[in-house]
């Protein structure tokens, strides 16, 4: 019976665990924006080993003006593609702000200096590991394994609350007769 009672708690505190996990991907998905920043998943490996890849980043939106060489800051290429660099340096090319950007992993600078409009904001701080939870939780099929999980260890902690309740129904072994030299 203590077994059961052991396994009942640790499926439990699994249950409870995975709650808590899908409780705190909401409140920061979206208790960030509502707090003045936003979300970036890394991607890619050129930040490293300052900002990993899968690593939930937080950036806020600053003036132009206030981004300072060493800062991280996440801009739009012209391709399209979402780049989160370190500023190596700021210059004035025909009047416009422009930035010099480089992967911390990266041996060289960005081929091309970024306008300031491409720069959507500063990097204030990042969160490894919580990239990639916050983007399974976006999948539909990421949503459905949770939700299946969650239904799993809830039907198995049922399950071992009445295997339990029925161990303690079971009636005791009847005391058979005692033999005559063993009786107090």
């Amino acid at each position: 019976m203590r077994s059961l009672s052991v396994a009942r708690r640790i499926v439990l505190a699994i249950w409870l665990s995975l709650i808590a996990l899908v409780v705190a991907a909401v409140v920061v998905a979206h208790g960030a924006p509502m707090l003045g920043y936003r979300l970036v998943i890394i991607r890619g490996p050129s930040m490293s080993p300052e900002i990993e890849v899968g690593a939930l980043v937080f950036e806020e939106r600053v003036p132009a003006g206030d981004i300072r060489p060493g800062d991280i800051v996440t801009l739009t290429a012209p391709t399209g593609a979402v780049i989160t660099h370190r500023v190596v340096r700021v210059a004035q090319a025909d009047g416009i702000l422009q930035f010099e950007t480089r992967g911390d992993a990266n041996p060289s600078a960005d081929p091309a200096l970024h306008p300031a409009r491409a720069i959507s904001g500063v990097v204030k701080f990042s969160l490894p590991i919580a990239g990639f939870l916050l983007a399974f939780f976006t999948l539909p099929t990421g949503i459905l394994s949770v939700v299946s999980l969650l239904g799993s260890l809830l039907a198995s902690l049922w399950l071992l609350e009445d295997l339990e309740q029925d161990r303690r129904e079971e009636p005791e072994p009847a005391a058979g007769p005692v033999p005559d030299g063993l009786a107090a």
